[in-house]
């Protein structure tokens, strides 16, 4: 279950991502007893910790998530520092407003032995796991993880983090059926507005005037559901790239900070030949499975409130880049893992501004692409300067 929560965090190796550009993801398998670690100690405070312990400072936000079956509460030592942990957390939300505190503690409940645990089950909500199957645990405690990760971020920036629209681009002649399905689980997780044109009229003021407000705003995401009648609409089209155009960040003046529009893809291909579409090359992309509509619902969600979620993430990191370089256009920084199509906008609209010539490095989420993505990506990236050259979020720091 810990592999699996860090792949969905990380954004797995080989599963389709590229740049390893997710959320960071530690584990924590030992604990340590405080009086063999010379740690100082008095009668009062906990003799067992986590190993190495949580350093809660080096970061703006913490989610503890703890993974608890029977060994861990048989063991009196584990069980031990595990009611520590729980109680530092519930003195660290105490101190704060509980809905803006900078740490949450998510249990999950392997075993029922967990209701042994004391104040861990009495102070902290768990996610209950017990006599569900593999993908049902592994499904349950992603939705969990993922919930209360979206909800840190949110309180986090407080009256700033708005409702989030969700557009769901269809063709009404091969997709409404999915659509549907896709509105109905967007509901139910909450905080989410689903935005469904039931009438699949072409595009117009309404539905462009309401997406093209949320985009500014950083509320908007979508979900293209690609059929094979999706390319071919061109109302479809101009929903895509809206999505997939960049948007320059409007504060604080001057920023070189760019962001997209969080934005997955739902693949049910029919049986007929069609053109791949050029704007949705980046996009995170997952097949239908018509057999599990509820199941593959959900994950398609989870997948949409993480993209969310990374979005906000890499923009923080941009700004906080941003600001520590100083003044100057060579420099520009992107919240999304680059692709030709992105690129070729992004210069498009620097060039408008007299300024794709100027930039010399495009600093992007991640820990860096493969040689082999760099290289298809190199007649973009040239494109801006003979010298541009791409950086990972890692290498600039």
């Amino acid at each position: 279950l810990a592999a699996k929560l860090y792949d969905w965090f990380r954004l797995g190796y080989l599963s389709g991502d590229s740049s390893g550009a997710g959320l960071p993801v530690y584990f924590r398998r030992q604990i340590r007893d405080m009086r063999l670690a010379n740690q100082p100690t008095h009668d009062a405070a906990p003799r067992w910790e986590l190993s190495p312990p949580i350093e809660f400072e080096r970061s703006q936000l913490t989610v503890i998530i703890v993974l608890v079956d029977h060994r861990m509460v048989v063991e009196e030592d584990w069980r031990a520092a595990i009611v520590a942990l729980s109680q530092h957390v519930a003195g660290i939300r105490r101190e704060h407003e509980d809905s803006r505190a900078p740490v949450e503690l998510l249990p999950a409940a392997l075993h029922d032995s967990f209701y042994r645990t004391g104040p861990l089950y009495g102070s902290f909500n768990p996610v209950r796991l017990m006599g569900l199957t593999w993908d049902q645990q592994v499904a349950a405690l992603r939705r969990a993880a993922t919930e209360m990760t979206a909800r840190l971020l949110r309180n986090s920036a407080g009256n700033t983090f708005k409702p989030l629209d969700v557009f769901l681009s269809h063709a009404k002649k091969d997709g409404t059926q999915i659509a549907e399905t896709l509105r109905d689980g967007v509901r139910r997780f909450g905080q989410l507005q689903p935005w469904y044109d039931s009438n699949d009229l072409p595009f117009g003021k309404a539905w462009a005037k309401r997406m093209q407000s949320s985009a500014a705003e950083s509320t908007a995401a979508m979900v293209s559901v690609v059929t094979d009648a999706y390319s071919t609409r061109p109302w479809c089209r101009q929903e895509a790239r809206l999505a997939r155009t960049p948007r320059q960040l409007t504060s604080p003046a001057n920023s070189r900070v760019w962001r997209l529009q969080p934005m997955v893809a739902v693949h049910r291909p029919g049986s007929n030949w069609v053109r791949a579409m050029a704007m949705l090359e980046g996009v995170p992309r997952i097949g239908w499975d018509a057999s599990q509509p509820v199941e593959h619902t959900e994950l398609v969600v989870d997948r949409l409130v993480l993209e969310m979620m990374l979005s906000y993430v890499h923009q923080s990191v941009a700004r906080d880049l941003d600001k520590r370089d100083g003044v100057g256009n060579e420099t520009c920084f992107v919240t999304w893992v680059p692709d030709s199509w992105t690129l070729a906008q992004l210069r498009y609209l620097l060039d408008q501004k007299g300024e794709a010539r100027q930039v010399t490095k495009i600093v992007y989420p991640g820990y860096g692409l493969t040689p082999a993505e760099i290289e298809d990506l190199e007649p973009a990236i040239k494109s801006f300067n003979r010298k541009t050259e791409l950086v990972s979020f890692e290498d600039y720091l």
